[in-house]
């Protein structure tokens, strides 16, 4: 397998054998693969001699649209190269009708050929979970949509390379790029769902992690998600690509800016039971979007960091996948204020360690905790009435 990125930093420690990210399981595949010579890596595609070639680059949202650059740049990159007789496999996330009305033009122009006599091509959108790469790329369904039969069948005998026994779905194109929207923005506005619950538990004076739990006991066609941030790279971008091709948008649109005002409406919670936040010390338990990752892309936890830093707080933060982050000894130096922004499973070992630190407040956003708990502090969870 041969590694393609512009990235130098990112090319020399997996050369290294280090993973750019935090994923133990990856990080374990990583050393075998190098160490065994099956995995080479370059900043230089035409040196290159693939049959396959994966596309795997991020497209952003870029003020409300699809960000393609990275996406032009890799074409750009594999038409250098001959593409006669090669499958292409893109992977990145992409706003319907991408592959037809851009991505095919753009390589027919560039290399004269012809997409399914020339060169192969399928959309393969990938859909595993951060910190679950290895698990999930072996046992998750594969969607292929290629542009012809040919290309869907050598993109299948492709991920049947990786596990013999995985299933395999066949779509058009444009229906691979849709179901890979559908997944996530059919999460998104479930949490979003999940977090609108919350706020009107509050209001109702009830703990409402307790009622979704209620409500999902062993009662199949209810499988509520308990609530807490939602953002990250893709799911929050994602809403935005239908969003804005539809006149019918009100429930991602809705969703979406129900999402991006919880950071905000927990502050206004604390502020609620703290009063003035000048001068207060707050220690912020995580700042990835999401546990067991070190991802700070849309992260919810980043922007509320910078929502209490206008409050003249003196904000501390500790991640434990993140570097640059203060430790969590230094954090919970006796703070007034705890708030668990990640549910990151470091924190749950951590229990005693908070409770040391005697806040007068911890706000747990993702309630892993209970006010048994901590029985030196108000604790607070997001869901939870602060009238109590």
């Amino acid at each position: 397998v041969l590694g393609i990125d512009v990235d130098e930093k990112k090319i020399e420690k997996i050369r290294n054998s280090i993973c750019p990210f935090y994923d133990p399981p990856l990080q374990k595949n990583l050393e075998e693969a190098v160490n065994k010579g099956k995995l080479i890596v370059s900043a230089h595609i035409s040196k290159t001699k693939s049959d396959v070639i994966i596309l795997t680059v991020g497209t952003p949202s870029l003020e409300g649209s699809a960000d393609y650059s990275q996406l032009y740049s890799a074409i750009n990159e594999i038409c250098i190269t001959d593409i006669f007789g090669k499958l292409i496999i893109l992977r990145s996330t992409l706003p319907p009708k991408t592959t037809e009305d851009i991505i095919i033009p753009m390589l027919e122009k560039k290399t004269n050929l012809k997409c399914g006599k020339d060169f192969a091509l399928a959309v393969c959108p990938e859909r595993i979970l951060e910190g679950k790469a290895i698990q999930e790329i072996n046992d998750l369904p594969e969607i292929i949509g290629g542009v012809n039969k040919i290309s869907s069948e050598i993109a299948k005998e492709v991920f049947l390379a990786i596990n013999n026994k995985k299933e395999i779905l066949f779509i058009s194109p444009t229906g691979a790029e849709l179901a890979k929207l559908f997944t996530n923005i059919y999460r998104y506005n479930i949490f979003a769902l999940a977090n609108e619950f919350a706020v009107w538990s509050e209001l109702y004076g009830v703990d409402g992690t307790e009622v979704i739990k209620v409500a999902n006991h062993n009662y199949e066609r209810c499988n509520i998600p308990i609530p807490g941030f939602a953002g990250g790279p893709c799911l929050s971008k994602d809403s935005i690509f239908l969003a804005n091709n539809t006149v019918f948008a009100s429930i991602v649109s809705a969703a979406w800016k129900l999402n991006e005002s919880i950071p905000t409406h927990i502050v206004n919670n604390i502020k609620e039971i703290m009063g003035n936040l000048f001068d207060k010390k707050i220690a912020v338990l995580g700042i990835a979007f999401k546990g067991g990752s070190d991802d700070l892309r849309n992260s919810p936890s980043v922007k509320l960091v910078d929502i209490l830093k206008t409050t003249g707080a003196k904000i501390h933060v500790h991640d434990p996948h993140v570097k640059d982050t203060e430790t969590l000894e230094k954090v919970l130096n006796y703070p007034d204020i705890v708030i668990i922004a990640t549910n990151h499973k470091e924190f749950i070992e951590s229990k005693e360690k908070i409770h040391r630190s005697k806040p007068k407040l911890i706000y747990d956003v993702w309630g892993l905790f209970n006010q048994e708990d901590f029985l030196d502090s108000r604790y607070i969870k997001f869901g939870q009435s602060i009238k109590n």
